[in-house]
């Protein structure tokens, strides 16, 4: 493929990207309104403080920098005795089994609070971390937050929805000549160490580049038909991971881009090919390929991409 090629792809990026002169406003109300309102969650529930590890974003992103994602992390005590299982029938997906973790809480007077709370609220059988449970558990804090502390932070109106995976906040900023909105999609993450099984199957592409590793409460569509447990899935991310392997290869990251780019034109037919099958793509090509392919021209990684089998 030609230079013209390349030049068509680069121009589509340029007009595709978050401009640094619109992302500046929109990462300060960001910022604002994520520092507060996790910070008032711990406030208003113990055991959530007692969880909380801080916050990854997802930085990438396209045209709209008034769109952001972030992962607030929660890492219950004794987490070196969660058991992580691998959903045999939904791949990429495990189950959070808290028994050891349970029984470790009982003998702990201090956590007494902790295990009340995960006994009450979250967990199946007071086994399994249900994604239901958590999901309401999370909206309760953050309802309890907007009854005490009202729905301005900042000086800025906010909002917020519940969806099945995502707590998204709605800050409107009024104060200003041209007035700002931006949306928040806060994703609670539960952190754990290596599973044992991830080495030994060495079918993720994460494992080598971060020990620590994240379960996210989505669901799995198209479970099999007969099989339980949906309730208990969540799927297994590694941001941390994400960043060291993205690190660097600036021409991946403009094919990603120009993929979700095209991907959002032919919506609603590919409502269903989300970013992350997309990220998850990408990983498994440099893990399988040389760090010199990701110095070839745009058009090249981009094509590569697209016929990706």
């Amino acid at each position: 493929m030609g230079y013209p090629f390349e030049n068509h792809l680069q121009l589509i990026d340029h007009i595709n990207s978050v401009k640094n002169c619109d992302r500046q406003s929109y990462t300060t109300m960001y910022n604002t309104v994520r520092d507060a309102l996790l910070g008032r969650m711990c406030l208003v529930n113990a055991t959530f403080e007692k969880l909380y590890k801080g916050s990854y974003p997802n930085n990438v992103r396209i045209r709209k920098p008034n769109e952001f994602d972030v992962l607030f992390v929660l890492e219950v005590p004794h987490s070196d005795e969660l058991l992580i299982e691998s959903d045999e029938y939904r791949p990429g997906f495990v189950n959070l089994n808290f028994d050891d973790v349970m029984e470790e809480l009982a003998n702990d007077e201090h956590l007494s609070y902790v295990y009340d709370e995960l006994e009450e609220n979250l967990l199946d059988r007071n086994i399994y971390l249900k994604r239901t449970n958590l999901q309401w558990w999370i909206h309760d804090i953050i309802e309890e937050v907007f009854e005490r502390f009202g729905d301005r932070i900042g000086g800025m109106e906010v909002e917020y929805q519940k969806s099945s995976v995502a707590h998204t906040m709605y800050v409107n900023d009024g104060r200003l000549l041209f007035p700002k909105r931006i949306s928040i999609d806060f994703v609670p993450a539960i952190q754990f160490g290596r599973a044992s099984w991830l080495q030994k199957r060495n079918f993720y592409p994460f494992v080598g580049c971060s020990g620590t590793f994240y379960a996210v409460p989505k669901s799995f569509n198209a479970t099999p038909k007969g099989r339980r447990g949906h309730s208990l899935t969540f799927l297994l991310v590694n941001p941390i991971a994400e960043y060291k392997l993205l690190l660097g290869k600036q021409n991946l990251k403009v094919a990603l881009r120009l993929l979700k780019a095209l991907r959002d034109c032919y919506r609603p037919s590919l409502r269903r090919l989300k970013s992350y099958f997309l990220v998850t793509m990408f990983l498994w090509q440099i893990r399988k390929r040389s760090e010199s392919f990701w110095d070839e021209p745009v058009d090249i990684i981009f094509l590569e991409a697209s016929i990706y089998k």
